[in-house]
Protein backbone atom coordinates (compact mmCIF):
# COMPACT_ATOMS: atom_id res chain seq x y z
CA UNK A 1 0.00 0.00 0.00
CA UNK A 2 2.95 2.26 1.03
CA UNK A 3 4.71 1.53 -2.16
CA UNK A 4 1.66 2.57 -3.89
CA UNK A 5 1.20 5.97 -2.64
CA UNK A 6 5.46 6.68 -3.33
CA UNK A 7 4.41 5.15 -6.91
CA UNK A 8 1.76 8.22 -7.44
CA UNK A 9 4.41 10.93 -6.59
CA UNK A 10 4.41 14.70 -5.54
CA UNK A 11 2.24 15.26 -9.02
CA UNK A 12 -0.32 13.15 -8.48
CA UNK A 13 -0.85 15.36 -5.01
CA UNK A 14 -0.61 18.44 -6.46
CA UNK A 15 -2.92 17.54 -9.49
CA UNK A 16 -5.27 16.47 -7.00
CA UNK A 17 -5.23 20.00 -4.42
CA UNK A 18 -5.90 21.37 -7.77
CA UNK A 19 -8.98 19.88 -8.58
CA UNK A 20 -10.01 19.69 -5.17
CA UNK A 21 -9.43 24.27 -4.99
CA UNK A 22 -11.51 23.96 -8.53
CA UNK A 23 -14.58 22.33 -7.39
CA UNK A 24 -14.37 24.40 -4.24
CA UNK A 25 -14.21 27.73 -6.49
CA UNK A 26 -17.08 25.97 -9.07
CA UNK A 27 -19.54 24.53 -6.44
CA UNK A 28 -21.18 27.47 -6.22
CA UNK A 29 -22.64 26.79 -9.51
CA UNK A 30 -22.92 23.02 -9.12
CA UNK A 31 -26.80 23.23 -8.56
CA UNK A 32 -26.68 23.79 -12.53
CA UNK A 33 -25.99 20.61 -13.82
CA UNK A 34 -27.26 18.83 -10.62
CA UNK A 35 -30.53 19.85 -12.23
CA UNK A 36 -29.78 18.49 -14.86
CA UNK A 37 -29.01 15.18 -13.40
CA UNK A 38 -31.71 14.98 -11.41
CA UNK A 39 -34.32 15.20 -14.29
CA UNK A 40 -31.90 13.03 -15.93
CA UNK A 41 -31.95 10.51 -12.94
CA UNK A 42 -35.77 10.93 -12.69
CA UNK A 43 -36.87 9.53 -16.26
CA UNK A 44 -34.46 7.12 -16.67
CA UNK A 45 -35.25 3.61 -16.03
CA UNK A 46 -33.67 2.37 -12.94
CA UNK A 47 -31.81 -0.86 -13.98
CA UNK A 48 -29.26 -1.47 -11.27
CA UNK A 49 -31.63 -0.04 -8.46
CA UNK A 50 -29.51 3.34 -7.62
CA UNK A 51 -31.77 5.45 -9.42
CA UNK A 52 -33.30 6.94 -6.32
CA UNK A 53 -29.70 7.11 -4.52
CA UNK A 54 -28.27 9.21 -7.37
CA UNK A 55 -31.83 11.58 -7.57
CA UNK A 56 -30.62 11.70 -3.26
CA UNK A 57 -27.05 12.66 -4.24
CA UNK A 58 -27.99 15.16 -7.24
CA UNK A 59 -30.50 16.92 -4.63
CA UNK A 60 -28.36 17.19 -2.11
CA UNK A 61 -25.43 18.63 -4.42
CA UNK A 62 -27.85 21.03 -5.93
CA UNK A 63 -29.22 22.42 -2.57
CA UNK A 64 -25.58 22.76 -0.79
CA UNK A 65 -24.19 24.45 -3.94
CA UNK A 66 -27.14 26.73 -3.84
CA UNK A 67 -26.50 27.86 -0.28
CA UNK A 68 -22.98 28.03 -0.75
CA UNK A 69 -24.34 30.38 -4.05
CA UNK A 70 -26.10 32.55 -2.07
CA UNK A 71 -24.25 33.07 0.36
CA UNK A 72 -21.52 34.21 -1.73
CA UNK A 73 -23.45 36.74 -3.60
CA UNK A 74 -25.24 37.62 -0.62
CA UNK A 75 -24.48 41.68 0.19
CA UNK A 76 -22.89 43.05 3.41
CA UNK A 77 -25.14 45.16 5.41
CA UNK A 78 -24.95 48.61 5.04
CA UNK A 79 -23.31 50.64 8.32
CA UNK A 80 -22.38 54.08 6.72
CA UNK A 81 -22.51 56.31 4.13
CA UNK A 82 -19.50 58.76 2.72
CA UNK A 83 -20.97 61.68 0.82
CA UNK A 84 -18.84 63.84 -1.45
CA UNK A 85 -20.57 67.31 -2.91
CA UNK A 86 -17.05 68.07 -4.78
CA UNK A 87 -17.10 71.76 -3.15
CA UNK A 88 -19.72 74.14 -0.93
CA UNK A 89 -21.08 76.91 -2.92
CA UNK A 90 -23.27 76.19 -5.93
CA UNK A 91 -25.69 78.23 -8.03
CA UNK A 92 -29.45 77.82 -7.77
CA UNK A 93 -29.14 76.96 -11.95
CA UNK A 94 -26.49 73.85 -11.08
CA UNK A 95 -27.30 70.34 -11.24
CA UNK A 96 -24.46 68.45 -8.83
CA UNK A 97 -24.16 64.82 -8.95
CA UNK A 98 -23.39 63.69 -5.53
CA UNK A 99 -21.01 61.02 -5.42
CA UNK A 100 -22.34 58.43 -2.49
CA UNK A 101 -19.90 55.50 -1.20
CA UNK A 102 -21.47 52.51 0.69
CA UNK A 103 -19.76 51.30 3.82
CA UNK A 104 -18.53 48.42 3.54
CA UNK A 105 -17.78 49.49 -0.10
CA UNK A 106 -19.53 46.02 -1.52
CA UNK A 107 -22.77 47.03 0.27
CA UNK A 108 -25.84 47.81 -1.77
CA UNK A 109 -28.10 51.29 -0.92
CA UNK A 110 -31.40 50.31 -2.37
CA UNK A 111 -32.66 53.77 -0.97
CA UNK A 112 -31.47 57.15 -0.74
CA UNK A 113 -32.76 60.33 0.26
CA UNK A 114 -32.00 63.49 1.14
CA UNK A 115 -32.84 65.20 4.41
CA UNK A 116 -35.93 67.64 4.55
CA UNK A 117 -35.41 71.12 3.59
CA UNK A 118 -36.73 73.57 0.70
CA UNK A 119 -33.74 74.05 -0.77
CA UNK A 120 -32.92 71.17 -2.89
CA UNK A 121 -34.33 68.04 -4.42
CA UNK A 122 -32.57 64.75 -4.72
CA UNK A 123 -33.14 62.56 -7.85
CA UNK A 124 -31.22 58.72 -6.99
CA UNK A 125 -31.86 56.78 -10.13
CA UNK A 126 -28.87 54.01 -11.11
CA UNK A 127 -27.28 54.36 -8.15
CA UNK A 128 -26.86 58.28 -9.21
CA UNK A 129 -27.20 60.81 -6.79
CA UNK A 130 -28.36 64.14 -8.68
CA UNK A 131 -29.00 67.26 -6.60
CA UNK A 132 -31.36 70.16 -8.19
CA UNK A 133 -31.53 73.63 -6.31
CA UNK A 134 -34.85 75.33 -5.52
CA UNK A 135 -33.74 78.94 -4.05
CA UNK A 136 -30.86 80.50 -2.76
CA UNK A 137 -29.33 79.87 1.13
CA UNK A 138 -27.44 78.06 3.48
CA UNK A 139 -28.56 75.03 4.08
CA UNK A 140 -27.07 72.04 6.17
CA UNK A 141 -28.17 69.04 4.19
CA UNK A 142 -27.68 65.03 4.95
CA UNK A 143 -28.14 61.54 3.09
CA UNK A 144 -30.36 58.73 4.74
CA UNK A 145 -29.68 55.14 2.87
CA UNK A 146 -31.75 52.37 3.09
CA UNK A 147 -34.14 53.85 5.42
CA UNK A 148 -32.26 54.31 8.68
CA UNK A 149 -28.58 54.78 7.73
CA UNK A 150 -27.36 58.97 8.01
CA UNK A 151 -24.15 60.75 5.92
CA UNK A 152 -23.10 63.61 8.31
CA UNK A 153 -24.69 66.92 7.70
CA UNK A 154 -22.84 69.08 4.19
CA UNK A 155 -23.37 72.98 4.94
CA UNK A 156 -23.15 74.40 1.61
CA UNK A 157 -24.42 77.65 0.12
CA UNK A 158 -27.00 78.21 -3.17
CA UNK A 159 -26.62 81.90 -4.88
CA UNK A 160 -28.52 83.22 -7.61
CA UNK A 161 -26.35 84.58 -9.80
CA UNK A 162 -28.89 85.69 -12.17
CA UNK A 163 -31.09 87.42 -9.83
CA UNK A 164 -28.26 88.92 -8.23
CA UNK A 165 -27.42 90.44 -11.29
CA UNK A 166 -31.23 91.65 -11.95
CA UNK A 167 -31.03 93.01 -8.58
CA UNK A 168 -28.14 94.92 -9.19
CA UNK A 169 -28.92 95.69 -12.28
CA UNK A 170 -32.26 97.34 -10.77
CA UNK A 171 -30.25 98.83 -8.10
CA UNK A 172 -28.07 101.10 -10.50
CA UNK A 173 -31.03 102.03 -12.44
CA UNK A 174 -33.06 103.20 -9.64
CA UNK A 175 -29.58 105.10 -8.47
CA UNK A 176 -29.26 106.42 -12.53
CA UNK A 177 -32.91 107.08 -12.31
CA UNK A 178 -32.71 108.78 -8.23
CA UNK A 179 -29.04 110.80 -9.87
CA UNK A 180 -31.29 111.99 -12.97
CA UNK A 181 -34.29 113.06 -11.16
CA UNK A 182 -32.08 115.15 -8.51
CA UNK A 183 -30.14 116.45 -11.46
CA UNK A 184 -33.32 117.82 -13.18
CA UNK A 185 -34.94 118.69 -9.79
CA UNK A 186 -31.40 120.60 -9.29
CA UNK A 187 -31.53 122.64 -12.45
CA UNK A 188 -35.45 123.11 -12.22
CA UNK A 189 -34.52 124.70 -8.98
CA UNK A 190 -31.88 127.20 -10.11
CA UNK A 191 -34.04 128.00 -13.49
CA UNK A 192 -36.75 128.85 -11.27
CA UNK A 193 -34.23 130.55 -8.66
CA UNK A 194 -32.80 132.47 -12.03
CA UNK A 195 -36.14 133.64 -12.68
CA UNK A 196 -36.75 134.54 -9.26
CA UNK A 197 -33.90 136.51 -8.40
CA UNK A 198 -34.48 138.39 -11.82
CA UNK A 199 -38.18 139.03 -11.08
CA UNK A 200 -37.41 140.19 -7.96
CA UNK A 201 -34.28 142.43 -9.70
CA UNK A 202 -37.27 143.78 -12.15
CA UNK A 203 -39.39 144.68 -9.57
CA UNK A 204 -36.43 146.70 -7.79
CA UNK A 205 -35.82 148.26 -10.89
CA UNK A 206 -39.48 149.42 -10.79
CA UNK A 207 -39.95 150.32 -7.92
CA UNK A 208 -36.81 152.30 -8.09
CA UNK A 209 -38.01 153.92 -10.67
CA UNK A 210 -41.29 154.17 -9.72
CA UNK A 211 -40.12 156.06 -6.64
CA UNK A 212 -37.53 157.93 -8.95
CA UNK A 213 -40.42 158.92 -11.22
CA UNK A 214 -42.71 159.50 -7.94
CA UNK A 215 -39.94 161.85 -6.34
CA UNK A 216 -39.49 163.49 -9.69
CA UNK A 217 -42.97 164.43 -10.21
CA UNK A 218 -43.48 165.77 -6.65
CA UNK A 219 -40.09 167.70 -7.13
CA UNK A 220 -41.57 169.09 -10.66
CA UNK A 221 -44.93 169.67 -8.27
CA UNK A 222 -43.32 171.59 -5.81
CA UNK A 223 -41.14 173.18 -8.52
CA UNK A 224 -44.53 174.40 -10.15
CA UNK A 225 -46.04 175.12 -6.78
CA UNK A 226 -42.90 177.03 -6.11
CA UNK A 227 -43.58 178.85 -9.20
CA UNK A 228 -47.42 179.61 -9.45
CA UNK A 229 -46.62 180.51 -5.64
CA UNK A 230 -43.77 182.87 -6.53
CA UNK A 231 -46.30 184.50 -9.66
CA UNK A 232 -48.81 184.84 -7.25
CA UNK A 233 -47.06 186.69 -4.93
CA UNK A 234 -45.44 188.94 -7.98
CA UNK A 235 -49.44 189.21 -9.04
CA UNK A 236 -50.18 189.86 -5.62
CA UNK A 237 -47.31 191.85 -5.20
CA UNK A 238 -48.03 193.64 -8.84
CA UNK A 239 -51.84 193.93 -8.07
CA UNK A 240 -50.58 195.99 -4.45
CA UNK A 241 -48.53 197.92 -6.40
CA UNK A 242 -50.93 199.08 -8.58
CA UNK A 243 -53.50 199.47 -6.26
CA UNK A 244 -51.24 201.60 -4.56
CA UNK A 245 -50.41 203.64 -7.94
CA UNK A 246 -54.39 203.88 -8.32
CA UNK A 247 -54.94 204.60 -4.62
CA UNK A 248 -51.84 207.32 -5.10
CA UNK A 249 -54.13 208.72 -8.33
CA UNK A 250 -56.99 208.42 -6.95
CA UNK A 251 -56.52 210.39 -4.36
CA UNK A 252 -53.96 213.31 -6.52
CA UNK A 253 -56.23 213.24 -9.84
CA UNK A 254 -58.80 216.04 -10.23
CA UNK A 255 -61.51 214.14 -12.14
CA UNK A 256 -65.05 215.19 -13.77
CA UNK A 257 -68.51 213.56 -13.89
CA UNK A 258 -72.31 214.01 -14.32
CA UNK A 259 -74.20 212.72 -11.36
CA UNK A 260 -76.37 210.65 -13.28
CA UNK A 261 -73.19 209.29 -15.01
CA UNK A 262 -71.41 205.89 -14.57
CA UNK A 263 -67.72 207.39 -15.13
CA UNK A 264 -65.44 210.00 -14.79
CA UNK A 265 -63.44 211.89 -17.02
CA UNK A 266 -59.68 213.05 -17.54
CA UNK A 267 -61.06 216.51 -18.44
CA UNK A 268 -64.17 218.86 -18.62
CA UNK A 269 -64.23 218.90 -22.45
CA UNK A 270 -64.48 215.30 -23.12
CA UNK A 271 -67.09 214.92 -25.79
CA UNK A 272 -68.69 212.61 -23.56
CA UNK A 273 -69.62 215.86 -21.36
CA UNK A 274 -70.55 218.05 -24.28
CA UNK A 275 -74.10 217.92 -23.92
CA UNK A 276 -74.37 217.57 -20.01
CA UNK A 277 -75.46 220.83 -18.21
CA UNK A 278 -74.42 219.85 -14.78
CA UNK A 279 -70.58 218.53 -14.42
CA UNK A 280 -68.87 218.02 -11.11
CA UNK A 281 -65.10 217.69 -10.37
CA UNK A 282 -63.26 216.20 -7.40
CA UNK A 283 -60.98 213.12 -6.22
CA UNK A 284 -62.11 209.51 -7.70
CA UNK A 285 -62.87 209.02 -4.77
CA UNK A 286 -65.33 211.20 -4.44
CA UNK A 287 -67.20 211.06 -7.77
CA UNK A 288 -67.95 207.47 -6.77
CA UNK A 289 -67.51 205.57 -9.79
CA UNK A 290 -65.58 202.55 -10.78
CA UNK A 291 -63.99 203.20 -13.90
CA UNK A 292 -62.77 206.13 -16.30
CA UNK A 293 -64.35 207.26 -20.04
CA UNK A 294 -63.30 205.44 -22.67
CA UNK A 295 -62.85 208.36 -24.63
CA UNK A 296 -60.58 210.41 -22.43
CA UNK A 297 -58.60 207.71 -21.02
Amino acid sequence: MESKFKKKGCLFYAAALLAICVVIAVYSYAWIPAVGFIIYFAVKKDANGHKKRNIIISAAIMATSLIVFASMNQSPTLTDIDVDWGKTSFDISDTVEVKITPVPSNAVIETLELSKNDFAELDYTDGKAVITFKKAGEASLFFTANGNIDSSAAAITITDKAAEQAQKEAEEAAAKKAEEEAAKKAEEDAKAKAEQEAAEKAAAEQAAAEQAAAEQAAAEQAAAEQAAAEQAAAEQAAAEQAAAAQAQQNTGTTVYWTPNGEVYHSTPNCPSLSRSKTILSGSIEESGKSRGCKNCY
